[in-house]
Order: structure tokens, then sequence, then C-alpha cells
């Protein structure tokens, strides 16, 4: 017998989780959290009756629940060496900015960080009776796909995943397998995105138009993944002006280095790398507002990090220009500027005067790659959609029923289906 849990990251995006059970063994696939006051937790799974966990890839809303169950168990803990690493990074700065309201501390992200198994795509791991392997995700550097054979069954966990080749990832391929359930996300099962050779042009296009003006570019970018592919674009086309990277991402670039395997070509990545100049404390900060052409800083939804002190400075100036380069979740600085041109600077709100642009660089599978990855399947899966809004998931999910005659379930938190 083989039974799903959905415990987290149902008609939501963010806080996945999913318990895998087996006659022999629990094994949990990931165990997110919603950032917050108070930060939001999956459904509640206790440390002791799990054999293991598998984080896919290391953004908080998949990893930053995990060290809750280190506090006092041994459990090993899968990922690749690149995720494990970038989780320490991310989750030692959630604890640092949210401890007041984590039931953990450092000392449990060490126990768990003592527990890693690090794996390599394609390695067969065993644990009692349940068989995975990880496949690349193509989402950012190190991200997985989980694909699990449990007592002749073969269930494939997508965790996010993006089809589309970027600039420092190579895009996740439609396994061969033939599968008895597929886990899917479905952040933009409604939405396609542009074209990316045509967005890059665009965008370079962009930046130097206001470059050549006399303005400058802030570029509020997520520290993993995001950040790294705004400067390897810029470096790719050629652009000529100063570029600085701020934040978080300078920390990730080290981890990138040491795991050259993470990211599509290291020695073009190493090289887009050398020509950004890093910011290492307020004395550079204060002379790139002078100096560079263009600044890549977190945090991507300007909820804080580097990007808000380049904003305060670069957001009054009409020649100035800043560029959104991700999704912005409602609520948030980012999503206020782009709908209503507005930001906080000295305590008020003000209009800001600098052009306020959004580029759609997702690190997702768009609605037609979500689509062709579930044509591509073999056999006839049940199919369960998570990690979306409640439209998106109900959408995929009547899109596999429909269109391809699969069963196809939108589970909500707490169902359980057996395989």
């Amino acid at each position: 017998m083989v039974k799903l849990s959905f415990m987290g990251g149902t008609h939501e995006v963010g806080r996945n989780a999913v318990l895998v059970s087996s006659n022999e063994a629990k094994l949990l696939l990931e165990y997110g959290v919603k950032v917050g006051e108070p930060t939001e937790f999956p459904a509640h799974v206790r440390a002791k009756d799990i054999d293991g966990i598998v984080v896919a890839h290391a953004h908080l809303d998949h990893s930053g629940g995990v060290p809750i169950f280190y506090l006092s168990e041994k459990k090993p803990f899968f990922s690749t060496s690149t995720t494990a690493d970038l989780c320490k990074v991310l989750i030692e700065d959630m604890i640092k900015l949210n401890n007041y309201y984590l039931p953990f501390e450092y000392i449990e992200l060490d126990n768990m960080l003592k527990q890693r198994n690090d794996l390599a795509y394609g390695q067969e791991v065993r644990l009692k009776d349940i068989n995975f392997q990880l496949h690349n995700a193509g989402h950012i550097p190190g991200s997985a796909m989980v694909d699990l054979e449990i007592d002749g069954k073969n269930i494939l966990y997508t965790s996010d995943f993006n089809a589309v080749e970027t600039r420092i990832c190579n895009g996740a391929k439609i396994p061969k397998k033939k599968y008895d359930a597929v886990i899917i996300e479905a952040t933009y099962a409604t939405h396609e995105h542009p074209e990316r050779k045509q967005l890059e042009v665009d965008f370079v296009k962009a930046i130097k138009d206001v470059t050549n003006d006399g303005g400058k570019v802030l570029i509020p970018a997520f520290a993993v993944g995001r950040s790294q592919e705004m400067y390897s674009i810029l470096f790719a086309h050629g652009f000529p002006g100063l570029v600085v990277l701020d934040g978080m991402a300078r920390s990730v670039n080290r981890i990138l280095f040491n795991h050259p395997e993470g990211v599509k070509t290291p020695q073009q990545f190493e090289q887009a790398s050398l020509s950004v100049q890093e910011i290492r404390g307020w004395r550079d900060r204060r002379k790139a507002i002078n100096n560079a052409n263009v600044i890549v800083a977190p945090s991507g939804m300007l909820q804080g990090g580097t990007a808000f002190f380049y904003m305060e400075k670069l957001a009054m100036n009409s020649k100035n220009a800043v560029f959104l380069v991700s999704f912005q979740v409602p609520g948030t600085n980012g999503s206020t500027l782009l709908e209503k041109g507005t930001f906080m600077i000295g305590e008020k709100d003000q209009k800001v005067a600098a052009k306020v642009r959004h580029f759609d660089f997702s690190s997702h599978s768009g609605q037609s790659y979500l689509q062709n990855f579930l044509k591509g399947l073999k056999g006839k899966p049940d199919i369960y959609v998570i990690h979306g809004e409640s439209e998106s998931c109900e959408f995929l999910a009547q899109y596999a029923q429909d269109e391809l005659g699969l069963k196809g379930t939108a589970p909500k938190e707490g169902e359980e289906f057996e395989v």
C-alpha cells in the first residue's frame, strides 16, 4: 500500500509538504513555510513518525520548516549538495529576521545539516522499502524532481520546475518512465510567459535606454538564481556599463562557485560573475549610488534587503528606473509599486518618479509547458495538482481530466489518497 498525504501547499503557493507512506516507511517530501508574522507552517507531522525528508530545492516555501524535525530527532535529510548549502544560507537569514515567530533556532538548523545526505541527479537511494532518485528540475541551481518507486508503484513529485533553459539552468525534461501518480505544481497554470530570447533583448534594450540617458537601473531580484541570471544576461549581451551586486546574492555566488554542477555552464557563469562588482559594505553602497549603471540587489519583492536602501536613493529621480523581474505577491511593496507607482520613502508613501517596469523572468513553467509536461507522460497516472492559487490548481486538474482523460485532483490540506 502507498499513501499520499497532502500536508501543505494545496490551493496556495507556499508551505509545500507531502507525506509518502509505504508499508515500512514514511518519507516527507519538503516542509516549507510562508514567512510572515507569524510564520505559517504545513499541517503538523510528528518527527518520530517519519524516516527521512527530501528537500527538492532551497526556497523557503519548500525548505523553511525542515529544522523543526531536529529538535530532538535524527532523521536523514536528502537533497543535492547545492540545495543543502543554499538551505543553510536561506534558513539562517530567516531565523535572523523572524526568530521571534519560529519554533526553532540555529542549533536545530545545525542538527539538520549534520544529517544531510547529498545526492547527484540519478543517484538511487533506498530507504526501507522506498527507492527514490532526483532529476534536474531547471527551477534554480540544485533544484530537483523526486522520482519514487514503492512496492511496484512509480510516483513523480515535480516540486517547482522549469522546462525552459535559462542562462544558469538547463530546462527540466519529462522522465520517460510510466508513472502511477504525478504531483505537479500549478503556479502558472493559467499564464503564459514571454519567449525567453526576445525577453532578454527587450530587457537589455530597456536598460541601455535608461543608462544612455544618464539614469541608473535598480533590479530588485531574488538572491538565489534570479540575481545571477540578471547579470549573466547583461554579460552575454555585452552590456558595457558598471553592474554591481549586493545582498545575500554574494553568499549564493560562493556556493555556486563551490558547486559548479549546480549551474548550466560553470565557466560562463564564473566569467559573468567576475564582470560584476560586489558591494562589500556601506562605503561601497554609497559609491554605487554615484558610479553604478545597474544595481542588482535582493529582495525581489522589495520587502527588505539592500534593494530598500537603493530605492530610497534612486526612486525620486525620473531619469532612473526600477525593473522588477519576478512575480510580485499581492500586498508586497513590489506589488504596490507596480499597481500604484508608490513606495514608502522616509516613512511616507510617495509617488515614485523613476520608471517602473515588470519583466517576466519566471523560473516556473508556464501554461503550455505544464500542459505539454502532462501530455508527455507515459501511462495513465493520477494527477495531483498543488502549489498554485485555487483557480490554477483546479484549472490544471480539470485540463488533465478533460483533455488527457487522466484522473486530475486538486487536493485540499490534510487529504489522503491511495496510489
